[in-house]
């Protein structure tokens, strides 16, 4: 169960969204939330252009943006702990990633809750740049929270309201993800739904050119079978309950969105950065497009190198 949550925030209404998830299960849990925002003094920087533009270090701007940012921390914990929480703060220094990468290796940290598609420092962590790349790092599993509707009088509910849907590819290494999707589930109450996507082979078709293709349909059926059974064996050792469903299609990305809007999941889990078949789930590709184009929270989990 979580002890501890790692929240990084900005001081934006986008980042915030990441508070409500943490409170909510923190109020099930008991855990601590940990706040960090990060100081990276080269944003302040201005260049002054020429023919090479020269950056001109601005003390009095740096610190005075630092005070600021230790104020929006210190607000924001205090908000916590007038809430009955466990709460503390951090500022780190430096660039985003590398500080909250630093941090986290020296902390015992449970969850890592945090926002997509946020505005003004957090901007950064946008999928496919500085957020892909913390992910690729990060030791504890993440939960990403979308940064739109984090306005005042939205009404998403903090916690997934459906199934937690967990990407398997029949590897031991994605069933690494199913211990952080089960403890997730737990506290929102919901139970888990393991999907697998089966991508349709294709045989060249020779006499008609190299582009040609030929769906094989007795190689994908017999996978579609297989993935069925191996699925339905592994719920048998998951909690009652523990849903499952196979999907063909050409896009896995495509086809776990999908999945996850018909079965009104309220969270999906992927591992990252695995192996064979499991290999198309590298960040920059599935994971990438997931994380876009989803509804719901993508809880995102890198298997250490001594578990894959």
């Amino acid at each position: 169960m979580y002890r501890t949550l790692f929240v990084p925030i900005d001081g934006s209404a986008h980042s915030a969204r990441a508070l409500p998830v943490a409170v909510a299960i923190a109020r099930k849990t008991g855990a601590r939330i940990q706040l960090a925002l990060v100081h990276d003094p080269s944003a302040y920087i201005p260049f002054v252009p020429g023919e090479v533009a020269i950056p001109v270090f601005d003390q009095d701007v740096v610190n005075a943006h630092r005070v600021r940012d230790q104020q929006v921390l210190d607000a924001s914990v205090a908000h916590l702990r007038s809430e009955g929480l466990t709460a503390d703060g951090v500022v780190l220094e430096g660039t985003v990633v590398e500080a909250l990468e630093e941090h986290c290796q020296g902390q015992s940290v449970d969850l890592i809750i945090m926002t997509t598609h946020g505005r003004s420092g957090f901007e950064r962590l946008r999928v496919g740049s500085v957020a892909s790349a913390f992910l690729s790092r990060a030791t504890s599993p993440v939960l990403l929270v979308r940064g739109s509707g984090s306005e005042s009088g939205d009404d998403t509910p903090a916690l997934p309201t459906g199934p937690v849907l967990c990407a398997l590819d029949g590897s031991a290494f994605a069933e690494h993800l199913l211990p952080h999707a089960q403890a997730l589930a737990s506290v929102a109450g919901v139970g888990l739904l393991l999907g697998a996507i089966t991508v349709p082979h294709a045989i060249p078709m020779a006499p008609f050119g190299a582009e040609a293709l030929l769906a094989d349909d007795t190689a994908l059926a017999a996978e579609e079978e297989g993935r069925a059974g191996y699925l339905e064996r592994l719920a048998a050792t998951l909690p009652p309950g523990t849903q499952v469903e196979t999907v063909t299609d050409m896009s896995v990305a495509r086809a776990l969105v999908e999945l996850a809007s018909k079965r009104g999941a309220g969270a999906i889990a992927l591992a990252t950065h695995g192996r064979g078949g499991f290999k198309r789930f590298m960040l920059g590709s599935v994971t990438d497009e997931v994380i876009r184009h989803a509804t719901t929270p993508v809880l995102v989990y890198r298997p250490s190198d001594s578990e894959a």
